[in-house]
């Protein structure tokens, strides 16, 4: 193995966990046999055993580790998740993949001010919604394109943006809410 090809970074999402202190279990995209519906299920269960599942990836020299959540239960309110399938993004009635970067900055960067978008930084969630039975490496394809465009939103604001990601197949998407009176004038 040459020196050229040999992963140099390794970078977590979010970054501010400290893993030292918990228990996880590591999944490579690159080579698990797993699905989807197999990996969302083992998020949720390790989650409920005080464990964690890290999916690991690689792309180019770095090596990124994804700690994804799932829905517990606790209240996330509608505006701070983004959610994105493998081509669409599903907010607002919908946009193209393409959109990603404008849309997750107008996300992040939000700080209230648009009520269908997040509240704050800190509670701006993404959220991964993709046919079930897509492998590992259907899984890195949409990883890549949502961390590559993260890390470049957060190298132009020089923000200390965190990317929570979400793992999902049962949630309905809700329509988006209506424009209050003062919109519509």
């Amino acid at each position: 193995m040459s020196c050229k090809n040999k992963t140099t970074e390794i970078r977590n999402y979010p970054t501010d966990r400290e893993l030292q202190k918990e228990t996880f279990e590591l999944v490579g995209l690159d080579t698990t046999t797993l699905n989807f519906r197999e990996i969302t299920n083992i998020v949720r269960s390790y989650s409920e055993n005080n464990k964690k599942l890290i999916v690991e990836f690689d792309d180019g020299k770095l090596k990124k580790r994804i700690t994804p959540y799932f829905y517990d239960g606790g209240l996330i309110k509608y505006r701070n998740v983004i959610p994105i399938t493998s081509d669409s993004i599903l907010k607002d009635g919908g946009y193209s993949i393409s959109e990603l970067k404008r849309i997750l900055k107008k996300h992040y960067l939000n700080k209230d001010e648009n009520f269908r978008y997040a509240q704050s930084p800190k509670k701006a969630l993404v959220e991964i919604t993709i046919d079930t039975s897509k492998n590992g490496k259907e899984l890195k394809e949409i990883l890549i394109k949502l961390t590559r465009t993260f890390d470049e939103i957060k190298e132009e604001t020089h923000d200390t943006l965190e990317l929570r990601v979400f793992f999902d197949y049962f949630r309905q998407i809700p329509p988006p809410p209506k424009p209050s009176k003062m919109e519509k004038e």
